[in-house]
């Protein structure tokens, strides 16, 4: 699902797969999730391709199909989930990361920023243990 802040209250946005089609849309959502579809539009959406630093073309966004599904009730989509300070710092570190990786950099970053990131992983896992021992 998509978060979409054009859509009508009755609307919902999916991202599928370029092989599906209306009527598999149309039939998955009835038959698993129980849900009378009213009509089902897609949009195609092609492969993005950009020049690397080479000179080489690569596939920056592979080819997707945008699904939007009016459904006869209207659709709310649950809270999102808050994160504490700690799992937004982990998050912002290990995107950081990958995103050496990805470029082919030296994926091991600085000194502080391991260090730190060890420090944030130590403390997630002994507040999980803590509410573990608490549940029990």
């Amino acid at each position: 699902m998509v978060r979409s802040p054009n859509l009508q209250p009755n609307q919902v946005a999916f991202r599928v797969p370029p092989s599906c089609n209306k009527f598999d849309i149309h039939s998955y959502l009835t038959n698993i999730y129980g849900v009378n579809v009213q009509e089902v539009r897609t949009m195609n959406y092609p492969t993005v391709h950009k020049k690397s630093r080479t000179g080489k073309m690569e596939v920056s966004q592979p080819a997707y199909k945008k699904a939007i599904v009016t459904i006869d009730e209207t659709f709310t989509w649950p809270a999102e989930p808050e994160w504490c300070e700690l799992e937004r710092e982990q998050h912002k570190l290990g995107s950081k990361n990958a995103g050496r990786k990805m470029k082919g950099w030296r994926f091991r970053g600085p000194e502080q920023e391991r260090t730190r990131m060890k420090e944030i992983s130590d403390e997630l896992h002994a507040r999980m243990e803590a509410e573990q021992g608490r549940k029990k």
